[in-house]
């Protein structure tokens, strides 16, 4: 199971973008994070969406030390099937989509960022 979150809809975003590329994803969700709410928030939604996978789950969020981040690395230590990735961007969810690795997105990732 994928999770996306960022500041605002920016996961929903990501994934409606991702999906208009590569189709319809199954397996992957996404949790807002708006101005009304707290970390505890997010961590009740990461949670709840969770305990309803019996599979490893990878939570990807947009920045490092951003409440979104905060709250899956707080959500990680309580669940050992959990793994946190941050600089959530189209380019690697494309990448992951298309069957690479995580680490192999990660690296795809890195190389899309260039000045043209």
């Amino acid at each position: 199971m994928i999770i996306l979150c960022g500041h605002g809809k920016y996961g929903e975003a990501i994934k409606n973008s991702l999906e208009m590329i590569a189709g319809k994803q199954e397996n992957m969700y996404t949790v807002d994070f708006t101005e009304d709410m707290s970390v505890s928030d997010i961590i009740e939604q990461y949670n709840e969406r969770i305990s309803a996978s019996t599979e490893h789950v990878s939570i990807y969020c947009d920045i490092p030390g951003g409440s979104p981040a905060n709250a899956a690395l707080l959500t990680k230590k309580k669940s050992e099937k959990v793994r946190v990735f941050t600089g959530l961007n189209l380019s690697m969810m494309l990448s992951l989509a298309m069957g690479e690795s995580i680490s192999q997105s990660l690296v795809d990732a890195k190389e899309s960022i260039k000045e043209l």
